[in-house]
C-alpha cells in the first residue's frame, strides 16, 4: 500500500509540474477514491479525475499522465498467474474441464474413469490424464484469450481518444516557436488552440498575485512584537495594509500584413484575461485607429480600416492622444504591438513621450525577428527611449515572456 501511496504523489508531483493546480486536500480525497474504486483501471482513472481535476482543460494533460504512470500494456494479461483466473473461470462453469483437475475429481469421476480403464480396448490412463491436461489447457488459453481481447477492446478505446489527444499536444507543441511572420491560416488556427494554455497560465499568475495584493504582505516588526508577547512563537500575522491597485489595459495591435496574426492572437488573449483587469479597451491600426473586439473567435473592430493601406504610426498616435486621451491615466497600462516600420513617414515620437509621462507605463511588443529591428523603414529606435521596455513577442513563447514582465 506505501508503494501505490508514493506511485500516487508522484502522479500527483508530475500533474502539478504540468501547471495542474492540486491542492494537498485534493490529493488525499484522491488516495481515498482510489480505495474506494478499487485497482481496475477505467475505475481507478475516473476516480482520480474526479477527486483531482477542476478544470476540463486540464483532462488532456491528466490523461496523458495517467497512461505514463498506469499504463498497461496487453501483453501483460497473457502473463497474469494462473491463480487469478483458475480452473473454474478458464473452464466457464464446463463440468468436463473441472473433470479433468484431479484436486476437484468426485468419486463419481474416479468411478468413470475406471470403468474406461476396465472397457476392451480402452486408452491407457497416461492418455487419459495427457487429454485431460491438453483440454484444460486449451481452456485457459480460451479465457485468456477473451479476457484479453476485452481488456483489448478497452484500450483501444482508450487509446484511440489517447492517440488524438497526443497528435494534437504534438500539434501544439510544434507551433509554439513558429515566427508569427512564418504562419499560414493552418498554423494560425492550432495556434489559436495553444493560447487557450497559455490564457490559463496568465490568469492563474494575475490571481496569484491578487490575492497577494488583496491581503498585503507580512509587517515583520509588527510580527516579531506581537511573538514576544506569546513567547517567541509567530501565531499572530501581521500584514502591512494595502488597497489592491486597480490596472487599466490600452492595447494599441498594428494588424497590417506582415503582422496581422500577432496582433490578432495578442487580442484574443486579452479578450481572455480582461476580468482580471479594471478595464480593458483595445485598438487596431494600419493608417487609421479603430476600436476592436473579440467576438465569438472573430476580430470586429469600428470603424472598418483598408487591408491595403500601409502603417502609419505617427497618425495613429496622433488620434489616441487626441481621440482618446480620457483613457490615459495614471492607472493605464499601455501596450503598443507593432513592428514600428513606419514607409518612412513622421514616427512622432514626441507623442509616446507625452503618453509615457501620463500613463502608469508603456511597453511596446514587437513581433518582428530582432535582427531586422532598426533596419530600412523601422522607427523602433525612435520610440524606444520614450517606453518602459521593448519586449520581444516573435513566438507563443516569447509572447508569453513578454506578458509575464508587464504585470
Amino acid at each position: 500500500m506505501t508503494a501505490l501511496r508514493d506511485r500516487l504523489l508522484e502522479f500527483v508531483d508530475q500533474l502539478r509540474r504540468a501547471e495542474v493546480r492540486i491542492s494537498v486536500a485534493e490529493t488525499l480525497d484522491a488516495m481515498q477514491a482510489v480505495a474506494a474504486a478499487g485497482f481496475e483501471r477505467t475505475r481507478m482513472r475516473e476516480a482520480l479525475a474526479a477527486a483531482l481535476i477542476k478544470d476540463e482543460a486540464d483532462r488532456p494533460v491528466f490523461d496523458r499522465t495517467f497512461v505514463k504512470f498506469f499504463g498497461r500494456s496487453r501483453s501483460s494479461v497473457a502473463r497474469e498467474p494462473q491463480s487469478r483466473s483458475g480452473a473454474r473461470a478458464a473452464s466457464g462453469g464446463d463440468p468436463q474441464s473441472a473433470a479433468g483437475d484431479p484436486a476437484r475429481q468426485t468419486p463419481d469421476h474416479d468411478s468413470e474413469s475406471s470403468k474406461l480403464i476396465l472397457r476392451p480396448n480402452s486408452p491407457k490412463p497416461e492418455k487419459i490424464e495427457s487429454s485431460r491436461a491438453g483440454e484444460r489447457e486449451s481452456a485457459q488459453r480460451r479465457a485468456q484469450s477473451s479476457s484479453a481481447e476485452r481488456e483489448g477492446e478497452g484500450e483501444k478505446q482508450f487509446a484511440a481518444g489517447e492517440g488524438s489527444e497526443a497528435m494534437r499536444h504534438a500539434r501544439l507543441a510544434s507551433v509554439d516557436r513558429v515566427p508569427f511572420e512564418r504562419y499560414s491560416q493552418l498554423e494560425y488556427e492550432i495556434a489559436r488552440d495553444a493560447l487557450a494554455i497559455v490564457i490559463r497560465r496568465f490568469r492563474a499568475r494575475l490571481g496569484r498575485r491578487l490575492r497577494i495584493a488583496r491581503r498585503g504582505r507580512i509587517d515583520f516588526r509588527r510580527t516579531i512584537r506581537a511573538a514576544i508577547q506569546r513567547g517567541g512563537s509567530f501565531i499572530d500575522l501581521r500584514m502591512r495594509a494595502r488597497r489592491p491597485r486597480h490596472i487599466d489595459i490600452v492595447l494599441v495591435a498594428d494588424i497590417s500584413g506582415s503582422v496581422r496574426y500577432a496582433a490578432t492572437l495578442m487580442l484574443e488573449l486579452m479578450a481572455g484575461v480582461r476580468e482580471c483587469f479594471h478595464r480593458v479597451r483595445s485598438f487596431v491600426f494600419i493608417d487609421h485607429l479603430a476600436e476592436a473586439g473579440f467576438e465569438e473567435g472573430h476580430l470586429t473592430m469600428t470603424p472598418a480600416l483598408d487591408p491595403y493601406a500601409r502603417s502609419d504610426f505617427g497618425r495613429v498616435l496622433g488620434e489616441l492622444w487626441d481621440q482618446r486621451g480620457e483613457l490615459l491615466g495614471p492607472a493605464t497600462l499601455l501596450i503598443i504591438m507593432g513592428d514600428a516600420r513606419n514607409n518612412r513617414r513622421t514616427a512622432r515620437a514626441d507623442l509616446i513621450a507625452a503618453i509615457a509621462h501620463q500613463c502608469r507605463a508603456v511597453y511596446w511588443l514587437n513581433p518582428e525577428s530582432g535582427a531586422r529591428w532598426n533596419t530600412g523603414d523601422s522607427a523602433i529606435k525612435q520610440y524606444a527611449p520614450h517606453v518602459r521596455a521593448v519586449l520581444p513577442a516573435q513566438t507563443l513563447v516569447t509572447l508569453e515572456r513578454a506578458l509575464a514582465e508587464l504585470v
